[in-house]
């Protein structure tokens, strides 16, 4: 009944503004102007859950944990439970949920969405008909990646799972200002350009663009692995020899970044806190990582499904920045390294 199948296609600034928070009961419009027709749940108990879950990718040790949460989470709750591998690529996913939307098979789909834009009909239109429910997670849907709060929560869905939020990633950016007074030449590799998080990303980093001395001089997206990322820093550094820093918005690339960076005076700031990262940071080699909770998140999305058909309050968002799991803070820097615990 617990079993996972991977199916392809066919088959401290941070908490100040995300404090408006709160919970609601069901998925009620809170927080937000949009209205939508909210279903009754299908089904009254956790253990009658059949789980569509639809991960971005499973090629990175990211997905690889979530997925791994994912199972550890159905067997929990006694839910059934089915992975499908949107390979990052938009197309796919959508076609997966269409298909496993025909398919009547499952009654709550839990979303890591590859373009939130491209899904959000069928998850807050043609779902709720069908009687499926719907939990988002590290990626908002329906436009809101650049909102902030609850307005991150789409109405029609349960909730919105995330830590990677556009406040974030703005104190991200104005840390490295703030590190840098007189100024430095930078360069932005990111990962797929539809997804939420480089979105969210090159909208923080317009703010360099306001501060005298700084200067975006490169940007790459890429398909988030390490060679990519290696390839487009090597290309930043030879175009940019002066460059002095490199900003990553995902562990897998720094470490291409870091290996291309060899033997050049960059400081390396890197966004997702993995096993490697934070070794990275204590060591000196990174600048600092933004703490990615991976099971976290995926837990929080699928437990949330579970407590709204047995009738508990759902939160329309959970920030996973003020998780407990964190001491305080996502940013992790030298001096507060061993105060954190990687989740992949």
């Amino acid at each position: 009944m617990k079993t996972r199948r991977t199916l392809g296609l066919a088959a401290f600034a941070v908490s100040a503004c995300l404090a408006m928070t709160a919970c609601s009961s069901g998925v009620s419009d809170s927080g937000s102007s949009d209205s939508a027709e909210i279903i009754e749940p299908p089904v009254s108990a956790a253990k009658d859950l059949k789980i569509a879950y639809f991960s971005a990718g499973t090629s990175n040790s990211y997905l690889q944990a979530s997925i791994d949460e994912a199972e550890k989470v159905a067997e929990e709750i006694g839910a059934d439970l089915d992975v499908f591998d949107g390979e990052f690529t938009s197309q796919t996913q959508f076609d997966q949920m269409q298909q496993a939307l025909t398919s009547g098979k499952y009654n709550a789909f839990v979303v890591e969405p590859n373009d939130g834009n491209l899904v959000c009909d069928i998850l807050t239109t043609e779902a709720p008909k069908k009687e499926v429910l719907v939990s988002v997670f590290n990626l908002p849907i329906c436009g809101r990646a650049t909102k902030l709060g609850d307005e991150t929560y789409q109405p029609g869905t349960i909730t919105y799972v995330g830590g990677q939020t556009l406040d974030v990633y703005q104190a991200w950016v104005q840390d490295v200002i703030d590190s840098h007074p007189d100024g430095a030449k930078i360069g932005l590799i990111s990962g797929p350009d539809l997804n939420a998080n480089s979105i969210c990303f090159f909208e923080a980093a317009k703010a360099f663009e306001d501060v005298e001395g700084f200067e975006v001089v490169a940007q790459q997206t890429t398909d988030y692995t390490t060679p990519k990322a290696f390839d487009a820093a090597q290309t930043m550094l030879r175009a940019n020899p002066e460059m002095d820093i490199i900003m990553s918005n995902f562990s897998g690339m720094t470490r291409g970044v870091v290996e291309a960076a060899e033997g050049n005076d960059v400081d390396i700031y890197d966004f997702g806190g993995d096993e490697w990262a934070l070794s990275n940071v204590k060591s000196g080699k990174l600048a600092g990582s933004v703490m990615m909770l991976p099971r976290q998140e995926t837990r929080e999305a699928i437990e949330a499904v579970a407590a709204y058909v047995e009738g508990e309050d759902v939160p329309p968002f959970v920030n996973l920045t003020e998780s407990d799991l964190l001491p305080g803070t996502p940013f992790a820097t030298a001096e507060n390294v061993s105060k954190f615990t990687a989740e992949y």
